[in-house]
C-alpha cells in the first residue's frame, strides 16, 4: 500500500465529519483540486508576522489599511474583504499566551513539514516555530493558525492540532532541545480559541492514531 498524505486542517475536519464527510475528505486528498482557491491569505500572513514579532500589531494595522483601499470586483472578493477585516480585528482582541508575550524567542524554519503515523503522512506545516532559551535549556514551540468563518474548529479539534504539533516538534528537535506541550498551540481566529497540547499527551496521541487508522480503512476501500 502506498502512503496517504493529508493536511493538518483536513485531518482536524476529518475527526468531526460524518461517515460520508470522512469519505469525501479522503477522496479530496487523493484527487486534489488544482484550481482550489486559498482564502484569507492576507490576514493569515499578517497574523503570522505579528506572532513572529512577539505580538507586534503593526502588520495587522497595515493589512487593515490595505483592505480599506481595496475595491472588490465580484461577490467572492466582497466576502473575502469583509471576513479578512473581521479576522484581523478579532486577532487584535485575542491575547497570545503569556510565554509568547513575556519571553524573547527566535524563529525556526524546519526543512521537514510532515509527521507520520503508520502509512498516513500529516502535512503539519506549522505557521510559526519558535525557540526559547530558559535557564540554559532550549525549548521549541509552534503555532498553527486557522482562519475560517464557516468552519471554526471546536475545542477537541484544536486539541488534536496542538497534539500533532507536539509530536512533530519532538521529531524535528535536536539533541539539546526540548518540547513542552504548553508551547504547542492551535490558534483559531473565528473560534476565539487558543489551545495548547495536553499534559497527558499519550491519551491525545492515541486519538491521533485512531483517526489515522480510520483514514487508512476508508482509503483502502476507495483505492
Amino acid at each position: 500500500m502506498n502512503e496517504f498524505l493529508i493536511s493538518l486542517n483536513q485531518f482536524a475536519d476529518f475527526t468531526k465529519a460524518t461517515e460520508r464527510g470522512k469519505a469525501r475528505i479522503v477522496e479530496q486528498q487523493l484527487n486534489p483540486n488544482p484550481f482550489k482557491i486559498i482564502w484569507y491569505q492576507l490576514p493569515k500572513a499578517r497574523i503570522k508576522k505579528s506572532i513572529q514579532h512577539q505580538g507586534d500589531l503593526t502588520p495587522i494595522y497595515e493589512a487593515l489599511e490595505i483592505l480599506k483601499n481595496r475595491t472588490p470586483t465580484n461577490p467572492r472578493q466582497v466576502s473575502e474583504k469583509r471576513i479578512s477585516v473581521e479576522a484581523l480585528n478579532k486577532f487584535v482582541k485575542m491575547k497570545l499566551p503569556k510565554v509568547f508575550r513575556k519571553n524573547p524567542y527566535s524563529i525556526v524554519t524546519p526543512p521537514v513539514k510532515t509527521t507520520r503515523v503508520g502509512d498516513v503522512i500529516i502535512r503539519v506545516a506549522p505557521d510559526v516555530v519558535v525557540k526559547f532559551e530558559v535557564d540554559g535549556k532550549v525549548f521549541l514551540g509552534a503555532i498553527k493558525i486557522h482562519v475560517s468563518k464557516n468552519k471554526p474548529f471546536d475545542y477537541s479539534q484544536s486539541l488534536m492540532i496542538s497534539t500533532i504539533l507536539y509530536k512533530y516538534l519532538n521529531e524535528i528537535k535536536k539533541e539539546n532541545e526540548f518540547v513542552d506541550p504548553n508551547l504547542c498551540f492551535s490558534l483559531d481566529i473565528f473560534g476565539d480559541r487558543i489551545v495548547s497540547a495536553p499534559v497527558n499527551i499519550d491519551v491525545a496521541l492515541s486519538e491521533v492514531e485512531k483517526n489515522c487508522e480510520e483514514i487508512k480503512a476508508i482509503w483502502s476501500d476507495i483505492v
